[in-house]
């Protein structure tokens, strides 16, 4: 059987690079753009010079032309190549639009991007991706299409850290505050926003010194945040870099997570990769469902076994006070969730997947 030598290219987005790349190239033993946690050391040249010595070059999340014109130099050079991501780029998600990003361009970006895109997995050789539902996608443009799921690798996470401080941590995380989803989030923190025995943490937005741009892209966002300022029970901790984002998540000392989703179809190509995360350091999930069970949530029935799947939204607050008042099935919960997680989706018991799919394309 053949044993291809694989390289993957970074998409620069670190977080989805980690999942996606970094933990099947560590747990193979392949080659990258960046081969650890920590930030790129590589140089152009030496990047190059490694993607010509694989038999098989992945491309995470290529967006742009450059890419695509690389993969077909490599292509010509006789290498496999594999486009892979887990997300769709056919549906905003609700972003906002404002001076700095205008519909009007917004959607120019977005149809140029698609259409690189597009070219990019009907030329390839295989598509992978995390979900069936996203596979459905790529499956119209190439019919070569394989889901591997996000994985998590134990090593990453330490112990959980546990909260003592009396009251019941409540962690907004991630893509929430900045799509769609935030509109499902505000009455949750407008009905728990001052109260004395809950604190909502709110782990998302980019820190508002980064940059001008940023500041004028977030503008609705930072301007909402500012109107919770008065509110001692709620914390707002900025994105962080990868390298530090399961520790930081870990030191927030979460109680609950909860992921309210809007019903469109960026949502519905999303993987339930939040709850492997929550998981991991034990912190129970509350999570969206949909009114056809299809979320990322309950699609697997298993992993619905190991949250509160809210369908209807008048159920949010009332499955959360439920959690909020028993303390024994929060640890229940987060603990047989733990569990569950490291026995289905740990990547030292998935990465053969990854092999075996690269392996087909040589049968």
């Amino acid at each position: 059987m053949i044993n291809p030598r694989v390289y993957y290219v970074n998409s620069g987005l670190q977080g989805c690079y980690f999942v996606r790349c970094l933990l099947p190239l560590m747990a193979n033993g392949w080659d990258g753009d960046q081969t650890s946690i920590s930030l790129d050391t590589k140089t152009d040249e030496t990047k190059a010079i490694s993607a010509q010595k694989a038999d098989i070059v992945v491309f995470h999340r290529p967006e742009d032309e450059g890419k695509l014109k690389l993969a077909r130099l490599l292509k010509r050079l006789g290498k496999k190549i594999v486009f892979d991501n887990d997300d769709t780029f056919k549906d905003n998600g609700g972003y906002r639009f404002n001076e700095y990003m205008d519909k009007k361009r917004f959607e120019k970006g977005m149809k140029s991007m698609n259409e690189v895109i597009d070219n990019f997995i009907k030329e390839a050789d295989m598509v992978t991706c995390s979900t069936e539902f996203l596979a459905d996608e790529y499956k119209k443009l190439n019919d070569n299409v394989v889901v591997l799921p996000n994985c998590v690798d134990e090593f990453y996470f330490d112990e959980p850290l546990k909260n003592e401080d009396g009251n019941v941590r409540i962690g907004i995380v991630g893509s929430l505050a900045v799509t769609a989803d935030l509109e499902k989030c505000k009455p949750i923190i407008e009905h728990f926003k001052d109260r004395e025995d809950v604190t909502i943490v709110l782990y998302s937005l980019p820190n508002k010194g980064v940059d001008k741009i940023t500041r004028e892209l977030y503008s609705e966002e930072y301007k909402w945040l500012d109107s919770l300022t008065d509110y001692k029970n709620i914390e707002w901790q900025p994105f962080t870099d990868f390298e530090i984002y399961y520790d930081v998540l870990n030191q927030l000392r979460l109680d609950i997570a909860i992921i309210p989703r809007d019903d469109n179809y960026f949502n519905r190509c999303k993987s339930n990769l939040k709850f492997l995360e929550m998981s991991m350091l034990e912190i129970p999930v509350i999570a969206q469902g949909f009114e056809d069970g299809q979320s990322p949530y309950e699609r697997d029935e298993e992993d619905a076994k190991h949250m509160v799947i809210v369908k209807d939204d008048k159920n949010w607050i009332p499955e959360i006070e439920s959690l909020i008042k028993d303390s024994e099935r929060r640890v229940t919960m987060g603990k047989s969730a733990k569990e569950y997680v490291i026995s289905k989706y740990s990547i030292g018991k998935n990465a053969e997947k990854w092999s075996s799919a690269y392996q087909s394309l040589y049968k």
